[in-house]
Order: structure tokens, then sequence, then C-alpha cells
């Protein structure tokens, strides 16, 4: 069993706060710039300012971005889709920054634009995790911050995920983007917003959601399964489930300008 704790560099993946003032946002992107990037660049993708901005991403990097997606939930389309590698910079030109949503916005509507993308949406039984309660009380901390607000998100890729404002809905997406391997569903059925810390060893994977059994790792944390249970009061199982999948049905290489 694998995890992924970093699998593009980001500056949405670090461990500092990710939170953004709501706005009304354009409907795409002023201007926008994609080339082919330069051999060995090393995969960057992050927010700079208001304007998004890539290095050494596919098109699969980015569309992971903007649909919250694991790589199995796209399918179809040409093998470049997943090997190219492209420097987009793209700025919406507005006073007010987008929110972390609008900009996901943003870039589905550059994908369409620049990449003449074409798909549909069907459900599929894949290899899932589900999140529940555990057979202990959850331990989760009421939020005290605005229940209209956006919830925020750091992540340590040594083992840290901290989450505000944030519903389990929120806290299985932010797994599923930082820590996961494949989709995550919320199935705890606890309302509300709640502030989490969830520390774990990473890269030990004795615990596995069959066994629960923790083994000490080296710097005493539990592995991730382990911890959510005991942290949290939540449980994390592997399961398959009903999960959208993304079907390209047309696409094309973007001009340069």
């Amino acid at each position: 069993m694998r995890f992924t704790s970093a699998p593009i560099l980001a500056c949405l993946a670090c461990s500092c706060l990710i939170a953004q003032q709501p706005s009304d946002p354009p409907a795409s992107f002023a201007v926008a710039t994609i080339k082919p990037s330069a051999p060995d660049t090393r995969p960057l993708l992050q927010i700079r300012g208001y304007r998004f901005a890539t290095e050494g991403t596919t098109f699969l990097d980015v569309f992971k971005y903007a649909y919250n997606i694991q790589p199995d939930q796209l399918v179809g389309g040409p093998a470049w889709l997943r090997t190219a590698r492209f420097d987009i910079l793209a700025d919406p030109e507005t006073d007010h920054r987008p929110t972390s949503d609008q900009m996901k916005k943003l870039v589905q509507s550059l994908l369409a634009d620049r990449f003449h993308l074409v798909m549909h949406i069907e459900q599929r039984l894949l290899p899932a995790y589900v999140l529940t309660r555990s057979a202990v009380t959850p331990r989760l901390t009421k939020s005290a911050a605005d229940p209209q607000g956006i919830p925020v998100v750091a992540f340590d890729p040594k083992g840290e995920l901290q989450v505000g404002n944030a519903t389990m809905d929120d806290f299985a997406r932010f797994l599923q983007r930082f820590v996961l391997d494949r989709p995550a569903v919320n199935q705890t059925q606890i309302p509300g917003r709640y502030d989490l810390v969830l520390r774990w060893a990473p890269g030990d994977d004795a615990t596995t959601p069959e066994s629960n059994e923790p083994r000490t790792a080296s710097d005493d944390r539990p592995a991730l399964f382990t911890a959510i249970k005991e942290q949290l009061g939540l449980k994390l199982e592997a399961t398959r489930a009903n999960i959208d999948v993304y079907i390209v049905d047309h696409v094309e290489t973007p001009t340069n300008n």
C-alpha cells in the first residue's frame, strides 16, 4: 500500500495556510500562456499572487488540481495527456484574489478553452477509502470561525495535516488531495465545521485498514490509519465505491499563446 505525500511540489501542498477571501471571479483568465517545458523541469504548481502558474506539469497534473481527482479518475485521451509537460502562466486580471474553488473553476475553463477539452462524467466502481466513525466517540474540535467562511488547510509532507473551519466532506477531500493514493468518501454523517490536527509517521505502511495494528515509528508517531483512529476517533477503511470518472471525448495540444 502506498500513500502520496507530495505528488507535485506546490505552494498548495505545504506547511503554510491556504485561505482567501470570497469574491465574484471572472469566468475565465484574461491572459494565459502555455508553452512546452524545458527538459528535466521539476514539477511545480502554485498560485503566485492572483496568478495560476505551473512548470513541468502534465495535463493530468493540472486536471487533478482543477477537479480534485486521483489519476485513475481521468479516463481515455491520448498518451501525451500524462507525459507531455507544460509551463502555464494565467492571470485573471481581477482586483480580488480568487478563492481556491474559484481558481479551480478558472483552470477548468482554461482546459476547455486552450486544450479544447470535451468530456463527460460517469460513475464507476473504483478502489477508494471511506471515512467513518470508529467505535469510540469522535474527538473533534468545533470551529469558532464564521460558518460561512472557507476552510483552510496546512499540510506538512513530514506527516502533519491541519484543517480549520472544515466539514467532514472537506476533511475527506484534503486527505484525498494531500495524503492518499485513491479517492476518499465521507460517510461519517457528522455535521458541522471543525478545527483538526492529524500527525502520523509518513512512509510507515505497517498499519493497514485491514489490520489496524500499529508499529512504532522512529519518531513514536503512529501510522496513518492508527493516527486517524486514536487522534480523531474516526476510521479510514479500504473499499470499492461508485466514484465519478471523467471520460475524455476530445482534446488538443494547445498552441503556445
